[in-house]
């Protein structure tokens, strides 16, 4: 007899059958799953800090911005959604706000 792969339970029925029921499948695909999860969750976490730094310093009427002001405000310069290349540039961008770096220690902000 097979056992059901959550709660060890002798299953009944279905030679194929894995689980008892819904509760003992949904809690051994969570377990499966839950460090791909975390990591998702804390990389969504950055950007959406990301951004809300970044929407923050505009809507303080902010164009430019120190990298220091960034740095203060936790910003982490690593998590971005799309980087594009202009003939002024490169240009980062957290979900809909981008930054250029115009010099060493500044960057221009802008939303799309």
């Amino acid at each position: 007899m097979n056992t059901c792969l959550q709660c060890n339970q002798t299953l009944f029925g279905r030679k194929d059958k894995k689980f008892c029921n819904d509760f003992c499948r949904n809690s051994y695909n969570n377990n499966l799953n839950r460090d791909k999860v975390e990591i998702v969750r804390n990389v969504n976490n950055r950007l959406r800090r990301n951004n809300r730094i970044l929407k923050t310093l505009l809507e303080e009427s902010a164009r430019s911005v120190s990298k220091l002001e960034l740095n203060l405000r936790n910003f982490d310069f690593k998590y971005i959604t799309n980087v594009s290349d202009t003939k002024h540039g490169t240009i980062f961008y957290v979900y809909d706000v981008g930054y250029q770096k115009l010099d060493d220690e500044n960057y221009l902000l802008f939303q799309e």
